[in-house]
């Protein structure tokens, strides 16, 4: 079954991605894959500010490569045929996950002297936790914008009070808007969420306010007896 153009298939598309990109980029600097590596291209290279690029960065260059071949590729593939906007809306999220990762990159740094004088610093590139690449991406998630349907080859804001905003590529798209996940569809795979177990004292996922949607909850008390 093909999914719905939401924002939820919006963030799918989006974490895959980087998901990938984190995946192949620690391999490379892993030394786990033999076509790549740490990228030491700036390797002792000086900086106005005084330091030098020292160690070996993580290879971020050939992972977004790397992703944006693999996970594109069926996209690019339908696109020969004839480009669509879901086509257009899948390669957008695509890349907003490879640049939230992009975006994340920190610089580590590493002091040379005596007794810790600093004299010298060496930098070099490392990549986040992929908690904080999903954390990103989840807020980018709950202020994903709808795009209209009408044009194939360009995305513009549905809403018609920001229609001249540019979307920018770092925003998740979705063409439709999502369903009502809480009652059972079963044309569109959604089971509701009627029967489930929840905690009644949890402010997280898991709590009966957030998957009885509003809908109250029973408890049960059960004992179990032993027989040993």
């Amino acid at each position: 079954m093909r999914l719905l153009g939401s924002k939820e298939t919006a963030f799918i598309y989006a974490v895959t991605s980087a998901g990938v990109v984190h995946a192949v980029t620690q391999a490379c600097s892993s030394g786990n894959l033999t076509e790549c590596s740490c990228d030491g291209s700036r390797q002792g290279q000086p900086t106005p500010e005084g330091w030098k690029w020292g160690g070996c960065s993580d290879n971020l260059q050939y992972g977004v490569q790397f992703a944006r071949k693999f996970v594109d590729a069926p996209e690019r593939e339908k696109s020969k045929k004839a480009w669509s906007t879901r086509m257009k809306m899948n390669l957008h999220n695509n890349e907003a996950g490879r640049q939230v990762v992009s975006s994340l990159m920190r610089m580590q740094c590493r002091c040379h002297g005596v007794s810790g004088s600093c004299e010298l610093k060496t930098c070099w590139q490392t990549m986040p936790s992929f908690n904080e690449v999903g954390d990103t991406l989840k807020r980018k998630y709950r202020l994903a914008v709808q795009v209209a349907t009408k044009n194939k080859r360009r995305l513009r804001r549905k809403n018609r009070s920001k229609k001249q905003l540019p979307v920018s590529k770092g925003e998740l798209v979705h063409i439709h808007k999502s369903p009502n996940y809480c009652v059972e569809d079963p044309q569109k795979g959604i089971p509701g969420t009627a029967g489930r177990i929840c905690n009644k004292t949890s402010n997280g996922p898991d709590s009966c306010d957030l998957l009885c949607c509003g809908r109250g909850y029973n408890t049960q008390v059960m004992i179990f007896k032993d027989y040993t």
